[in-house]
């Protein structure tokens, strides 16, 4: 499968369907794949991707909203949203992704200061939350992208941007 033809199939497309398939109503993978085609369609995309592909991508997305409790399994092929899904999907509504369960996992501001790294975190994933927190304050602070203290090719630097970006963003919708 192409990337340029996955439209409406990209990671943040397909966290957002299932958690709004599981508001709707008690979600499948297959009501998924239903929402997703009748999304297509009204796209007009007429590029098929094979069932089997969606799916495996779909059993991704649910393991990691499961992880990130977003989403719950009472029985082993119907999934619910929980008040924390409802919560994450009305704060985002226009696509939830990677960066977004990245900051559910990560304890609150005055925690993680008092805390040190557990074995199970790698010191890899602190630094990028670091950065991606340091961006979030950063734009608070009144700081332009320009600020960014991290090289160009270094991760951090991407993750400062993004939480930069993301207390912007914030910032705007709050402002409508």
């Amino acid at each position: 499968m192409e990337r340029d033809e996955a439209i409406l199939l990209h990671e943040p497309d397909l966290m957002l369907a299932v958690l709004r398939v599981a508001a709707a109503r008690a979600g499948t993978l297959d009501a998924c794949i239903e929402h997703l085609r009748e999304l297509r369609d009204c796209a007009g995309v007429e590029h098929r991707v094979p069932e089997a592909d969606v799916r495996a991508q779909l059993e991704a997305i649910t393991a990691k909203l499961d992880r990130a409790s977003l989403i719950e399994w009472p029985v082993a092929s119907r999934f619910r949203i929980t008040a924390r899904g409802r919560q994450v999907l009305a704060d985002h509504p226009s696509g939830i992704d990677d960066s977004v369960l990245m900051r559910l996992e990560q304890p609150p501001a005055a925690e993680k200061r008092d805390e040190a790294p557990s074995l199970e975190t790698p010191a890899s994933a602190a630094s990028e939350a670091s950065a991606y927190d340091a961006g979030y304050e950063a734009y608070g602070e009144g700081l332009s992208l320009a600020d960014n203290p991290h090289p160009a090719d270094a991760r951090a630097h991407l993750d400062w941007q993004n939480g930069w970006s993301e207390a912007r963003d914030q910032q705007q919708a709050h402002r409508s």
